[in-house]
Parts: structure tokens; C-alpha cells; sequence
């Protein structure tokens, strides 16, 4: 497995976080994550954004914000599910297969429970009860949603653990280094998939070797439930880097899901981060 900068494949990239060079550290290494969450939105982003590092990352913890499952029972319903809970069940077991495949046990999946699309109503209770598990479980680093406009649920995840290293601070513990990568978002009126929003950051590209690409793929068709939707993401590449400071109540120029009913219009989203940023009392910017 090779490390490329994502601007260039010329040459290595020597990332300065360590544990970015563990992740880009030869094929077969594996090294200890126990201090590690994954905090995605959905049962299923975890294998699309770093699928093809689990089995290397000994400990790791996956938290889900929402259980997958829409309140207004569409997807449900396509699925041929007659309740929104056995459609929340299913993907749950679908996700737990998925990560089995990569050696992690299902005991290392951890559900906040919150309704898809229905995360950016909630924001302070998901950051309040994410600072509490990195607490309990002594997080050190976190791998999260780049905020990028592409579902509400990402963009409420990425704004709910950068608002729990504050809550930490405030209480005198350090907070989690955060790494951030991109699921998909619109990009000159068009869907791009697994590519970042400049802003001034390195960019890490993790090339996947012919094994693990498979790896992933097979992980990709555990979400049998998703098969529709995934077939648009990369296997053989994953893509990350350090978050930087930014004001959440801006979203991006382009903002995809303003074309989809997923529960949100994007002119909702500034007075829900007031909200909650009055609510947990946070800076302006995170």
C-alpha cells in the first residue's frame, strides 16, 4: 500500500502527523488504535472513507450518528421494509458484516441512534454525547466528515465533533486531534465523489493495493441495502487530512443536498448552528 500527496503522484509525501504515517506506512503494517474513534453519519461512510484501513487499525472504534434509517420511510420502503426500525436493524447488521470483514468486532460499533436526516435538529445533544464517549474511552484522535455540503447528516457530524473537543477543553481535557476526508458534494453544478474543497490543508491520498481494493469492495457489498448508491465511490483510493478552522454557519458556494429532500434546506442550517452553538456555549469558529 502507497502514500501519495492527492495534488501530485509524483512523489512521496512526508505527513507530519504520526499517526498519518502509520496509515501510510507500508502494506501489511498494523499498529494499536485504541485511543481511535471513526465518527461517520451513516452505517456504511465508515467503509467508503476508510474502508481500507480498518484491518490494519488494531482497536479502532466506529461510531454512527444516525441509524441509516429516513423518518419518512422512503428508503424503507424501497427496500421492502414496512417499519423504519427493521429498515434501521438491517442496515445495522449490514454494517456489522461489513467491518467483520475487516477483523473488527461489532462490539466496536457504537450507534448515537439518531434518525437519518434528522442529525442537524439535534447537534448539541450528538456533540454532548460525543464528548462524553471520547472521554470514557480516552479518544485521542478522531477520523470524522469534511464539512463540504454534500448531506446534512455529514456536515452535522463534522460540526458535532469539532463542537465536543471544545466541550472537552472546557473541561480541562484534551481534545482529539481530527482528521477529516470527503464522501461527495457538488462541484460546477455537478456530483464529485471522494475529493476535497481546497483550503490550504496537505492533502494525503492512500493508494490501495490489488488486495485490499478487493477488501473493500467485498465490505461495499455487505450494504446490500445500499448497492444502488455505492457503486459510485472509489475502492482503490482514500483520501484525508487535518481539519482546519472554519465558520459552520457558511456553507459551501455549492450545496448538493439543496437538490434532494434529505430532510434540510440549506437556509435552515445557520439558525440550527446558532442554536446550538449558543445552547453549548462554542466560539464562532471551529
Amino acid at each position: 500500500m502507497t502514500a501519495l500527496p492527492a495534488a501530485s503522484e509524483e512523489e512521496l509525501f512526508e505527513p507530519a502527523e504520526s499517526l498519518l504515517e502509520l496509515i501510510c506506512s507500508p502494506e501489511g503494517y498494523s499498529f494499536d488504535c485504541h485511543d481511535v474513534a471513526v465518527v461517520v453519519a451513516h452505517p456504511d461512510d465508515e467503509t467508503i472513507a476508510i474502508g481500507g484501513q480498518l484491518a490494519r487499525m488494531r482497536g479502532v472504534r466506529i461510531v454512527h450518528v444516525t441509524d441509516g434509517a429516513p423518518a419518512d420511510m422512503k428508503d424503507a420502503d424501497a427496500n421492502g421494509f414496512a417499519r423504519r426500525e427493521d429498515y434501521a436493524s438491517a442496515r445495522r447488521r449490514e454494517v456489522e458484516a461489513a467491518v467483520a470483514i475487516a477483523g473488527v468486532r461489532p462490539e466496536a460499533c457504537h450507534l448515537i441512534g439518531i434518525p437519518d436526516q434528522a442529525s442537524a435538529y439535534r447537534l448539541g445533544e450528538i456533540a454532548s454525547r460525543l464528548a462524553e464517549f471520547f472521554e470514557f474511552h480516552k479518544i485521542g484522535t478522531v477520523f470524522t466528515h469534511a464539512f463540504e455540503g454534500g448531506h446534512p447528516d455529514h456536515d452535522s457530524t463534522a460540526f458535532a465533533v469539532r463542537a465536543a473537543g471544545h466541550l472537552m477543553e472546557r473541561r480541562n481535557l484534551a481534545p482529539p486531534a481530527i482528521f477529516e476526508f470527503p464522501l461527495y458534494r457538488m462541484k460546477r453544478g455537478q456530483s464529485v465523489f471522494q475529493d476535497f474543497i481546497p483550503n490550504g490543508e496537505p492533502e494525503y491520498m492512500i493508494a490501495l493495493d490489488h488486495e485490499t481494493a478487493e477488501l473493500k469492495q467485498r465490505m461495499l457489498a455487505a450494504h446490500g441495502t445500499q448497492q444502488r448508491v455505492l457503486g459510485s465511490f472509489k475502492t482503490k483510493t482514500e483520501r484525508f487530512r487535518p481539519i482546519s478552522p472554519c465558520d459552520f454557519r457558511k456553507l459551501p458556494s455549492e450545496v448538493l443536498y439543496a437538490h434532494y429532500d434529505w430532510g434540510l434546506q440549506p437556509s435552515d442550517w445557520p439558525d440550527l448552528i446558532d442554536k446550538a452553538s449558543r445552547e453549548l456555549e462554542l466560539p464562532q469558529w471551529l
